[in-house]
């Protein structure tokens, strides 16, 4: 990106040189994500698509599990990939970026950076898919990519202008092409995209301090890492809350009889979730979708349908719960059509039998909530 032959970009690199010689947590990065995959690869048998249940098990924000507390998979699904082209574009785009970003940022600054802005990507997931599977170090990158933009405009007064030039040149473009690419490809997670471009962009400002002056305003750093936070907690708490089978610390008679049913349940739905998000993602062909649907999910929701009833005989509340597991079970047969036909209207049924299923969740939460008393 520079230009060898302007003495000025040469003196401004080889102080850039001089400060970091080596860029060991970039390249720290880049090993810890390549070494993960050919593990996840080696433990699937798969390398151009990491089933997406592997990819949750190995710790990817899986956003059912994470809303339910597993907080830890908002960064460690940073370090998890799709398949090998996917690990390999990020790896390219991280090196090359992370290189200059730790040389300008240093050390320190840049795995906050990096990791902060990797956290907000995570979250803005959540927050637009709160069912989907994310994976992936593009979120952090794009805040590593927006840090550099901002920083670089806010020290330009400092910069070789014909770096700057270059710099800010190859940036925008980057980030332009990949943003544009992320909304013409289906199953890229742009959300994440954004969140960390922008989380970077803040922080970059925030962290920006030219070679050779490295004292740098704490109230800018405060302010910088507060904004991201506050980005962070916004998407959060405006993620729609989980709706568990039963409340458990309440109504203790209730959850003796269905505690067993409610595992099932949720592992069913887990299982949908991940079938549903590997259609989206290209991870899964529509006729492996509708074999498993029809072979595992719907025999699997019509035995629980049956274990319901027997277990919930003469408790006013299972009529509810048993209208949330049939409804469950069409939204299911009706997606297979749907799969099959490749018809909109279909697709659309689906939805909104899901819907009413989850109203009929929400009815048999109210029920036991408020007991009201039973009908005659």
């Amino acid at each position: 990106m520079a230009d060898q032959r302007d003495p000025s970009t040469e003196a401004f690199l080889d102080l850039l040189y001089a400060r970091v010689p080596e860029v060991r947590f970039t390249q720290a990065l880049v090993f810890v994500n390549v070494l993960v995959f050919i593990f996840m690869a080696w433990h699937s048998g798969a390398i151009w698509r990491i089933p997406g249940a592997t990819l949750a098990d190995f710790g990817g924000n899986y956003a059912v599990q994470t809303r339910h507390g597993e907080y830890w998979r908002l960064l460690t699904s940073l370090f998890l990939h799709g398949g090998i082209l996917h690990i390999t574009l990020n790896m390219l785009a991280l090196y090359q970026a992370g290189a200059l970003a730790e040389r300008l940022f240093g050390l320190r600054r840049f795995i906050l950076l990096y990791f902060l802005a990797g956290l907000v990507a995570s979250v803005a997931s959540v927050w637009w898919q709160p069912n989907g599977l994310s994976v992936g170090a593009s979120g952090a990158i794009f805040g590593v990519f927006g840090g550099l933009l901002t920083s670089v405009l806010v020290t330009r007064h400092v910069l070789p202008e014909n770096l700057y030039r270059r710099l800010r040149r190859a940036l925008l473009m980057f980030i332009g092409y990949s943003l544009a690419a992320g909304f013409l490809i289906p199953g890229v997670d742009n959300a994440a995209h954004v969140g960390g471009l922008v989380a970077g962009m803040v922080l970059g400002a925030a962290l920006a301090f030219p070679p050779g002056r490295e004292s740098v305003a704490v109230g800018r750093i405060v302010a910088g890492l507060a904004a991201s936070l506050v980005l962070a907690g916004g998407l959060w708490l405006s993620v729609p809350a989980p709706v568990p089978l039963v409340h458990r610390a309440q109504h203790p008679a209730v959850d003796a009889m269905t505690a067993g049913l409610a595992q099932q349940e949720e592992a069913l739905v887990q299982r949908y979730n991940l079938l549903m998000d590997a259609l989206r993602h290209g991870r899964m062909t529509d006729n492996k979708a509708i074999e498993l649907i029809e072979q595992e999910l719907i025999p699997a929701w019509k035995q629980l349908e049956n274990e319901v009833a027997a277990a919930g005989q003469g408790d006013w509340r299972t009529a509810s719960l048993l209208r949330y597991l049939a409804k469950r079970r069409d939204a299911l047969q009706v997606l297979v059509i749907a799969l099959r036909t490749h018809e909109v209207r279909w697709l659309n049924l689906a939805n909104a039998l899901q819907a009413k299923a989850d109203e009929f969740l929400l009815e048999y939460r109210m029920l036991v909530d408020e007991g009201a008393p039973a009908s005659p």
